[in-house]
């Protein structure tokens, strides 16, 4: 599925082609530390599938569990995390915060990740398949 979306401020915007199937939802602490809330909606995109149509991000370089290094994306003026870079050899995938796309709600989450973070007043999507961390 082909989609829009940017910042908050308009400053960022992006298309992307998403498959409806690699959508899920992140409980891990830097998810929920980035977002502000108890969790985050990601979206698995092949960086290929993915450009920049408007503004270029600010990046901040972060090790992740795998001990890659990512690059997470972010609107130096509003501060709206778009995306975490696959590692800098080009392997990898790019997560895309589904949530800044215009089409955001015609998405249902398929995954969740990082179960073991899940903070305990929040239960399971129904129809999602659950894995304690990145699988």
């Amino acid at each position: 599925m082909k989609i829009t979306g940017g910042c908050l401020c308009g400053a960022l915007a992006y298309e992307a082609e998403v498959d409806e199937n690699a959508f899920g939802i992140c409980h891990c602490r830097d998810c929920q530390i980035l977002s502000g809330s108890a969790f985050r909606s990601v979206a698995v995109v092949p960086p290929e599938q993915f450009k920049w149509t408007s503004g270029m991000p600010k990046l901040f370089k972060k090790v992740a569990d795998s001990g890659n290094t990512r690059e997470m994306t972010f609107c130096g003026d509003c501060g709206t995390h778009i995306t975490g870079q696959p590692p800098a050899d080009g392997t990898g995938y790019m997560s895309l915060r589904l949530a800044t796309a215009n089409e955001f709600a015609s998405f249902t989450p398929k995954f969740e990740t990082y179960c073991a973070s899940r903070v305990p007043w929040l239960q399971a999507q129904s129809g999602t398949v659950e894995f304690d961390r990145m699988p």
